[in-house]
């Protein structure tokens, strides 16, 4: 979350992380990032109903750029999975929400890599 006081400084805190074993069954990598993105928009509802604040705007980040044109995408019919999590990507999120990032630059690759303690303490984010 990013707060911005009155006289224009803004501070960033982390509110809530959430990461998920992937499944033993073999599953295509556009597949994980989907299902990520689906977990993304799941709490920021949460989130929003529990603070005592005016949310301005959301940003949900990705760094899928299949999972961006999934989202963009308005004229392609897709698959029943797809097309499943598209639809609560959609439902609780607009397209120009939705942001890329880099891999190199994304923390929440940090999770999925499994950085142990001494690693993920080096990291400057």
């Amino acid at each position: 979350m990013r707060v911005v006081d009155s006289a224009g400084a803004g501070i960033c805190r982390l509110l809530l992380a959430k990461s998920r074993l992937a499944s033993i069954k073999a599953t295509t990598i556009p597949r994980l990032e989907l299902m990520a993105a689906t977990l993304a928009v799941k709490p920021n509802a949460l989130v929003k109903k529990k603070m005592d604040i005016l949310v301005q705007k959301t940003a949900f980040w990705t760094d899928s750029s299949i999972v961006l044109q999934y989202i963009n995408n308005d004229s392609k019919r897709f698959h029943t999975f797809v097309a499943n999590r598209i639809a609560v990507i959609k439902g609780a999120s607009k397209p120009d929400q939705w942001r890329h990032i880099p891999s190199a630059c994304n923390p929440a690759d940090d999770v999925s890599r499994g950085l142990n303690a001494q690693a993920l303490a080096s990291q400057s984010r």
